[in-house]
């Protein structure tokens, strides 16, 4: 089940930061560029956490 998540987790990512090497310099201006770079950063940010918390086990 860990793994899955995990899976899950790093694909979510992996997709998040191919949609932003897309987007051009002029798109993340825009509000909705600005909305989706805090999402991913978001994304990122709980990745990141999960990873660390199911080393620790």
């Amino acid at each position: 089940m860990h793994g899955f998540i995990k899976g899950m987790l790093l694909g979510a990512v992996a997709g998040c930061a191919a949609d932003m090497a897309l987007h051009t310099t002029q798109g993340k201006r825009t509000a909705a560029g600005k909305a989706m770079q805090t999402m991913t950063d978001a994304v990122d940010t709980a990745a990141a956490s999960v990873k660390e918390s199911m080393n620790n086990r």
